[in-house]
């Protein structure tokens, strides 16, 4: 077992230099991102082949582990700074518009998706499409098939679906320290483990739930209570893996997010003054207290692909970006 230690790697991020402010323009075809359950059935299956091809892919960032780790491993990197503070929603756009680009590197061709789970809050998750064995991800982590963390936990493994199979590679014990060694696919699902806690979440992830968020005015009290909300919510009621700082792990996590990323857009669209507006406070990896944050603020990734600046991913129709919902 392996240990990680966070700040090391975090600092070995740190932006060396402000980054060039890219051209606007030259998106004239964005493609549109849609709900899994609208998705082919042929697109279905080429996106999970896709997913499952990333473990077969070396490390970007230099790691003797696959490309499909690496996502996680960025993620707990840079967790303090992309969590919490105004990068959380730019940041994220960009690191999932970078997993669908290496899945389109694996050969997916269809178009990118998303999980709309308003439309399974009520019924329960585990009723989902998404959640399907034959057209979806698999189900909950079974009592029947368990490991043990480095951390003493027993946890429940998917044993259905096309990720029965998956082992992640590295797991988040704390927000400070990540092991490596591999675990199976961890599902945790509230509304099975903890009914009564699932009760009290439901709410906040229902279609009238998400549109309290929504109708808030500025920025400052949206982009919070968006990752605060229902974004928190859904990480908790998959439980798992989707619960600690290396959440990629999940492969259900970049549809999350990109249903994360289409309410934020939707709100964007309100009003044309939304498109760039940002602000309150951000954290880089290499100051030692928050700072007001800007449109030039670089979003890290960590070797993944270039950085770029919050700017360059506030406009879904920019060059680099181009697409829409």
């Amino acid at each position: 077992m392996q240990l990680f230690p966070v700040l090391a790697a975090a600092m070995a991020m740190s932006p060396a230099a402000a980054l060039p402010r890219r051209q606007a323009g030259g998106c004239t075809d964005p493609s549109k991102r849609i709900e899994w359950r609208e998705l082919d059935p042929i697109d279905q299956q080429d996106y999970i082949k896709a997913v499952l091809c990333l473990k077969t892919k070396p490390s970007r960032i230099g790691l003797n582990t696959p490309l499909y780790d690496d996502f996680s491993h960025v993620h707990f990197n840079l967790s303090n700074f992309i969590h919490g503070n105004a990068p959380f929603l730019p940041w994220h756009r960009y690191f999932t518009k970078v997993h669908e680009n290496a899945l389109r590197q694996c050969g997916y061709k269809g178009p990118g998706t998303y999980w709309d789970w308003t439309r399974d809050a009520e019924a329960g998750l585990l009723s989902s499409p998404v959640m399907s064995s034959d057209h979806g991800f698999g189900g909950n982590g079974s009592r029947n098939k368990t490991e043990i963390t480095p951390s003493n936990r027993t946890i429940p493994c998917v044993d259905s679906g096309p990720f029965a199979k998956l082992r992640p590679e590295y797991l988040a014990l704390d927000p400070k320290t990540m092991v490596g060694g591999g675990h199976c696919l961890w599902r945790e699902l509230p509304e099975v483990f903890e009914p009564v806690a699932y009760a009290t979440m439901k709410p906040i992830i229902t279609p009238e739930g998400v549109a309290k968020v929504q109708a808030m005015g500025n920025w400052s009290f949206y982009h919070g209570e968006l990752e605060g909300g229902p974004h928190g919510i859904i990480h908790a009621s998959l439980g798992g893996d989707m619960n600690p700082t290396t959440s990629p792990n999940e492969p259900l996590f970049f549809l999350h997010h990109a249903q994360i990323d289409r309410l934020w857009w939707l709100w964007q669209q309100e009003k044309s003054t939304r498109v760039f507006e940002y602000g309150d406070e951000a954290l880089l990896p290499n100051l030692a207290e928050p700072k007001a944050a800007t449109l030039d603020d670089p979003i890290l990734m960590g070797g993944l692909t270039e950085d770029v600046t919050v700017r360059d991913v506030m406009d879904t129709r920019s060059e680099l970006l181009c697409y829409t919902y």
